[in-house]
C-alpha cells in the first residue's frame, strides 16, 4: 500500500491542518504526510541492521514486516521527532501531535485492508487487529489497488473542497510558501 499511504495521509493531513490552523495558528500538515511511511521502515531494518552488524530478535525471529505497526513504535516515533524538529523551532507538542497523527493513518490504512492485519496494540495486546474492507490486490500497474485508491482520490478531493470552502486558497498559499522557504533555506 506504497502509493496509497500518501493518498489517505494528504486527505487526512489536509483536513487535521485546517482545524489545527484554526485552533493554534499553526500547521504543520507535512509531518502527516511524511510520518505515514515510518511504519514501513520494518521491510528493511533487519537488512540494514545486519549490514552493521547488529542482530535483534522480536519474539524470537528478526525483524519482519509488521513488527513496527503498533502503538509502542508509534509513541517511540511521535517523541524522537519531536525532539528532532524541536531546534527547527516547531513545539514539541505540534511535532509529537503530526508524527502520532502520521503514523497511526498508516496503522488504520493498514487496518483497512487486511482482515488480520497487525499486533497494533503491543505491548498491551497480543492480539492481531484488522477490519478488512476492502479486498486488496495490487491490480493498478502492480503498484496500487484500484478501489482504495479511488476511495482515496476521492477523499483528497473532499479535503481539498472543504478546507478551501472553509479558508479560501490562503491555505494554498502557505503551504507553497512553506515549501519555497525550505528551498530557499537549503541554498
Amino acid at each position: 500500500m506504497f502509493f496509497e499511504h500518501w493518498i489517505y495521509s494528504a486527505a487526512l493531513a489536509i483536513i487535521i491542518g485546517m482545524v489545527y490552523h484554526k485552533v493554534t495558528g499553526r500547521d504543520y500538515a507535512w509531518i502527516i504526510i511524511a510520518s505515514a511511511y515510518v511504519p514501513d521502515v520494518d521491510i528493511i531494518a533487519n537488512a540494514v541492521l545486519k549490514k552493521v552488524g547488529i542482530t535483534v530478535l522480536i519474539y524470537g525471529s528478526p525483524i519482519r514486516h509488521g513488527n513496527f505497526h503498533n502503538l509502542a513504535v508509534l509513541l517511540l516515533f511521535a517523541t524522537a521527532v519531536a525532539f528532532l524538529l524541536h531546534p527547527m523551532g516547531i513545539k514539541l507538542m505540534d511535532s509529537f501531535f503530526f508524527a502520532g497523527i502520521g503514523f497511526g493513518a498508516h496503522l488504520f490504512e493498514d487496518a483497512l485492508v487486511y482482515d488480520l492485519g497487525y499486533l497494533l496494540l503491543w505491548p498491551f495486546s497480543v492480539r492481531r487487529f484488522g477490519i478488512g474492507i476492502f479486498n486488496y490486490s495490487r491490480d493498478w500497474y502492480g503498484v496500487a489497488d484500484t478501489e482504495v485508491l479511488l476511495v482515496g482520490l476521492i477523499l483528497v478531493l473532499v479535503a481539498v473542497i472543504l478546507r478551501t470552502a472553509y479558508e479560501g486558497t490562503d491555505w494554498l498559499k502557505r503551504s507553497m510558501g512553506f515549501s519555497l522557504s525550505l528551498r530557499a533555506n537549503a541554498r
